[in-house]
């Protein structure tokens, strides 16, 4: 993957939200300015999945996803702007995961199919 974040699709991290009972962290950018993002992770929590377990199917299917259109892995890019722990994530985390994915709306509807037929 080759996943750049640059002015264009910086990320805006808006704080927890709550949306139909579920806190997560409004994200902003990383695939245009104005386009919502999501963390994998959680995503897993909705879907009641384990965070590792989402990244692996995302891994199996990792050409269904188009770089910087439908997903950024947060863990290779080298901007110094982003500081994963902005994101909720804990050292320990950081440090054990292989992938940290950021998916966009599009990219999210990819992996609920994923998700679908792995049920």
């Amino acid at each position: 993957m080759n996943d750049q974040l640059t002015a264009e699709n910086e990320l805006h991290i808006l704080g927890k939200q709550n949306i139909a009972g579920y806190q997560f962290t409004g994200i902003e950018g990383g695939f245009g300015e104005g386009k919502k993002a999501m963390l994998v992770k959680e995503i897993a929590d909705i879907h009641s999945k384990g965070w590792n377990h989402v990244n692996e199917l995302i891994n199996r299917n990792i050409k269904r996803f188009k770089d910087n259109i439908d997903i950024v892995d947060l863990k290779s890019n080298r901007s110094e702007r982003l500081q994963l722990s902005e994101l909720g994530f804990t050292n320990m985390q950081i440090a054990k995961a292989n992938n940290i994915y950021l998916l966009s709306e599009r990219g999210y509807s990819k992996l609920l199919k994923i998700l679908e037929d792995d049920t």
